[in-house]
């Protein structure tokens, strides 16, 4: 009995206690009159409409439909996309509607949620003062849920949601709006994700913002700047205070840090510049992460490719798996990184990795960053793991640096051999030339790099058909091997030789044949007639004189380069081979088509019998066909071609430059087998192609439009056959002058369009 008294003591001053901390006055309860609710009660600070102000109705009807299906939106989207201003635009209309109570908090932790609601309590007359916040923020909080009328609740820049969760109302008329970068708060639902402006917003915005009416260039800077709002607006204010064009701002962003391009704004809600408020975000994450992975994490993906890092490239980091796949949630529930849809992908926006990277350099980390990253290149090439994209970003930002000059080098022409590989010519070429030119101007003349370099733009240039590119590196090698090694030097020779088959591959036929000449002389003096660069020579000479349509001159000296590489090789090196081929192919061009075709079947045989020898599966299979379609076996040549075209078809990309020679093949059978319609279609469809790949002025895409007009008029549509040679020899002329061989066979084929009946060998 005795503690039951002292129980009920207790509870009597427990309960004064509480009066006297509160002084509250109890609702719905005898005593004095309840408290009395302002008419309009607008608590908390709200943003005020910016200059310039988006109107983002898609946004806002989308918020407003989740406030009233479930009474709560949460606005989630990275730092500075526009989150806090579009929840005051909603509010400032709620208002101009006539809701009777906003309460506008700050919401960054449960001691400001708390901290506001008590001082609602204290505005509203629930409480007289405030002793404690936590009881006068709940009495608060349970009043406004019973209200009749409206109450909007704005919880601004939430960053925890187990903070926020206690303080969120349960029942009642109050609709609450989340903003916050936190991606964890989708679980309570009515989430609005809040992305950048569309781009004619942010256009508009930015000329608006830096006084510059020039909207098209507006939109240039704005695309830059990722159209994200804070970005756009304090870029305004630089333009603008600065008077800066936006040509001129742009030129400037890629060479200044940020804290230059995009400072705070004075006089504007937003309390910090873009990159303080990325730094705040990424430190909040950091900061929970002992072991650094975060910061490493971050690192790499800010030094790989824009473009996104696949989480399997990522896992091969010393973390392992399971850290970097925590630390990769980490970030991207705080709005810093996000995921492609398959979440395979890591992706990281461009003014984040900017920071990140700015970071870095200050701290004297960038350099280590760019070390990492080749080691990581380096071991998931290894794996088989295609990394292209990435060693193209890790080379501009790791060139100047020694210590991994050499590895970087290496990445670098591994992922031209892998795009060669993979048929991906023309970026092979890109690279190729980009690697080469860098490399002159980081090392001197004579390093081992630098020449690798130039054979490996040599070789993709080649395969791509970009002989003209690659002409001016070959000129510059033979000038190298005479400085170094003199005239006498089997390098020399080489190097000429070289320069020599571009010459001829990209239509200087005049400057080939001198340069073959020159060499088959220089090398038989030199290295003797037994030498494969003898051999070489030879054959390039002659192959020139094909080109020119000197068959008399071409033939015999085709026919002497066989008997002596019969001689000295044997009848099935490769060399000897390569010269059967050849002089198969001058007979078939002369009128002796069976001669040229048992000259394939031969080197058919020998192919078949050496499958060690790394054979181009398409290069003599095509001439083969050839000379059967000329030999009048057309049925066996088509079929041979058709195979050929659909092998290439799966082996090569559609615009390879050997899957369209396949095609052209192709389309020459078939119209000597009287097909024409079938024919013309492929015809133009080359045309379409080499002039896509190569560019309408290479000479490969002239012949192809010189070739379609031939088989036009052998299709007996001479007016059409007309028009084209006439336009085809019009840029012949301009390209390649009056006099080249190209030249006089388009105008003799004009003059003669009328009288053409069967499409040339």
């Amino acid at each position: 009995m005795t503690v039951g008294i002292i129980s009920a003591v207790l509870t009597v001053v427990g309960i004064g206690v509480a009066y006297l901390q509160l002084r509250r006055t109890p609702q719905g309860k005898t005593g004095p009159a309840p408290p009395v609710t302002p008419v309009s009660l607008v608590l908390g600070d709200i943003p005020r409409q910016p200059l310039a102000h988006v109107e983002r109705e898609d946004l806002l009807l989308r918020l407003t439909q989740a406030l009233e299906q479930e009474k709560l939106s949460v606005l989630v989207g990275r730092k500075g996309s526009g989150k806090t201003h579009l929840a005051a635009t909603h509010v400032r209309g709620r208002l101009g509607g006539g809701i009777g109570r906003v309460i506008w908090i700050v919401a960054e932790d449960a001691a400001a949620i708390v901290t506001a609601l008590a001082a609602t309590a204290l505005r509203c007359g629930i409480v007289d003062e405030i002793a404690d916040t936590v009881p006068a923020a709940r009495h608060a909080l349970r009043w406004l849920e019973q209200q009749p009328d409206p109450t909007l609740l704005v919880l601004d820049n939430a960053t925890d949601p187990d903070a926020i969760l206690g303080w969120l109302p349960t029942t009642g008329n109050v609709e609450v709006i989340v903003t916050t970068t936190n991606q964890d708060f989708i679980v309570f639902g009515g989430v609005v994700p809040v992305g950048p402006f569309e781009p004619a917003q942010a256009a508009a915005f930015l000329s608006a913002r830096a006084s510059n009416d020039d909207v098209a260039r507006a939109g240039e800077v704005a695309l830059r700047l990722e159209n994200l709002p804070l970005a756009l607006a304090q870029a305004g204010a630089v333009i603008r205070r600065r008077r800066l064009s936006f040509a001129q701002y742009l030129k400037e962003f890629e060479s200044v840090p940020l804290a230059t391009s995009l400072p705070r704004v004075p006089g504007e809600n937003y309390p910090s510049s873009l990159e303080d408020a990325t730094l705040l975000s990424i430190a909040g994450v950091e900061n929970g992460d002992a072991g650094g992975v975060v910061r490493r994490l971050l690192l790499m993906v800010a030094t790989l490719s824009e473009a996104g890092v696949g989480r399997h490239i990522l896992h091969r980091l010393p973390d392992g798996p399971l850290d970097v796949d925590h630390a990769l949630a980490e970030l991207a529930s705080a709005s810093i990184i996000g995921f492609d849809l398959e979440g395979a992908t890591v992706l990281m926006h461009r003014l984040t990795r900017k920071v990140v990277v700015e970071r870095a350099r200050r701290q004297g980390q960038d350099r280590a960053a760019v070390a990492e990253a080749v080691d990581l290149l380096t071991r998931v090439r290894e794996a088989g793991i295609d990394v292209v994209d990435h060693i193209d970003e890790v080379w501009r930002a790791g060139l100047g640096d020694s210590s991994v000059f050499a590895a970087l080098v290496e990445l670098r022409l591994w992922s031209i051999n892998r795009l060669v590989d993979v048929n991906e010519l023309d970026r092979a070429v890109q690279i190729a030339g980009r690697t080469l030119t860098d490399l002159q101007a980081a090392t001197s003349t004579g390093d081992d790099h630098l020449e690798h370099a130039r054979q490996a733009f040599r070789r993709v240039s080649v395969l791509a058909d970009r002989y003209l590119e690659a002409i001016p590196f070959v000129e510059e090698d033979l000038a190298e091997c005479l400085r170094k090694a003199g005239p006498d030097s089997s390098t020399t020779i080489a190097a000429r030789n070289s320069l020599g088959y571009l010459c001829e591959c990209g239509g200087l036929l005049d400057r080939a044949i001198e340069i073959h000449a020159l060499n088959l002389a220089e090398s038989l003096r030199v290295c003797g007639p037994d030498a494969r660069s003898t051999m070489a020579a030879r054959i390039n000479m002659a192959s020139t004189y094909r080109s020119m349509g000197r068959m008399a001159d071409a033939v015999p000296i085709f026919e002497e380069n066989l008997a002596e590489n019969i001689r000295v090789h044997g009848p099935g090196d490769p060399s000897s081979v390569n010269a059967r081929g050849e002089l198969a192919r001058a007979y078939v061009r002369s009128g002796r088509a069976e001669e040229g075709l048992r000259l394939h079947e031969e080197n058919r045989v020998f192919i078949e019998n050496a499958p060690s020898v790394d054979w181009d599966e398409f290069w003599w299979s095509q001439y083969r066909a050839t000379a059967y379609s000329v030999a009048g076996q057309h049925d066996e040549a088509i079929s041979q071609l058709r195979a050929l075209a659909a092998r290439a078809g799966e082996t090569l990309t559609e615009r390879n430059p050997r899957a369209i020679r396949m095609r052209l093949s192709l389309a020459r059978a078939l119209i000597t087998a009287g097909k024409t319609a079938e024919a013309v279609r492929l015809f133009e469809r080359t045309v379409d192609d080499r002039s896509k790949v190569l560019g309408p002025d290479h000479t490969a895409s002239l012949n192809a439009r010189r070739n379609l007009g031939l088989a036009v008029a052998v299709s007996g549509r001479t007016r059409r056959a007309s028009a084209i040679l006439r336009a085809v020899l019009d840029d012949y002329v301009r390209v390649l002058g009056p006099d080249h061989p190209y030249t006089r066979t388009a105008r003799s084929t004009l003059a003669r369009v009328r009288e053409v009946r069967a499409f040339p060998v």
